[in-house]
């Protein structure tokens, strides 16, 4: 298997910034359509649409970047983390602190993701997994409470100097310029709401309820989005392979896994599978 994936392992600088780029300008041309059109629904669609693309960036590549895939160049992973990272008040370095653990002691007895389902309420049968999956997230609750008090209570984010530096005159220049109303309506509006959920959703998709440990998504718009963030399993089988080549390096490495889901409503339909089966057990 080694030398298999040694066949997926080219890092590709051109990719990387386009990647970057393409997130960016798809965030840009969304806000501009947004306030063009200056009414509730078309807001509501867009900060939604925001959230996609800043879940590219602030997870699917600062992951990519913490890996080592985002650039040929080591360094740059880092240094560059100002496209990527210091926008979601993290840093490259922090999200490799924290994500290495995961990759680690994934699968050994010192890991476990148990308090962290226990915590957002899938453990307590009272729950319905409707609610938990659909009811929570739109509302905006899971999400806060996945970034603020299950995923990100082991660091304090808002300190970090990197990321102060970043800020502080991001945040002066739309405040002088007077648009500060707009970094507030479309950028922390969907980074506190749907950016947030769709990191919940993607926590309890890629691990809970599955016989591997890992659920490999194989949906279009998950991938399109998230960089094939959902070829979840063969990223763990070989975390050096970048984003573009995970469906083939699946398709060669992981051919018979068994957890799969082929989108948003059939991780649901698994998760309710699971929960019944607990149930019964």
């Amino acid at each position: 298997m080694v030398n298999k994936a040694r066949n997926f392992i080219e890092r590709s600088d051109r990719r990387g910034f386009f990647v970057i780029f393409r997130n960016w300008s798809s965030i840009v041309l969304i806000t501009a359509f947004s306030i063009w059109g200056n009414s509730l629904p078309i807001y509501i669609i867009s900060i939604w649409l925001i959230g996609a693309f800043q879940y590219g960036l602030g997870e699917a590549l600062v992951h990519e970047a913490s890996h080592y895939n985002l650039f040929t160049r080591r360094s740059w992973n880092d240094h560059l983390d100002f496209l990527y990272a210091l926008p979601f008040f993290t840093t490259v370095l922090k999200y490799r602190e924290l994500h290495s653990r995961h990759h680690k002691y994934f699968g050994k007895p010192e890991y476990s993701k148990v308090q962290s389902y226990e915590n957002l309420g899938f453990l307590n049968a009272q729950n319905s997994v409707f609610f938990l999956w659909f009811v929570k997230p739109i509302i905006g609750y899971a999400g806060f409470e996945f970034q603020f008090l299950t995923h990100n209570a082991d660091y304090n984010r808002f300190f970090d100097r990197k990321v102060l530096l970043f800020w502080m005159p991001v945040a002066s220049l739309f405040y002088w310029t007077g648009n500060f109303h707009i970094l507030l309506l479309y950028w922390f509006v969907p980074l506190l709401w749907t950016f947030s959920t769709f990191l919940y959703w993607q926590s309890i998709d890629q691990h809970y309820g599955t016989d591997s440990g890992t659920r490999t998504n194989v949906s279009f718009l998950i991938n399109y989005f998230g960089h094939n963030i959902g070829y979840h399993h063969v990223h763990h089988v070989c975390p050096t392979v970048p984003w573009y080549n995970l469906p083939e390096a699946h398709k060669v490495l992981c051919s018979e896994v068994t957890d799969i889901s082929h989108g948003f409503f059939d991780t649901y339909q698994q998760l309710k599978t699971y929960r019944q089966l607990k149930i019964v057990c």
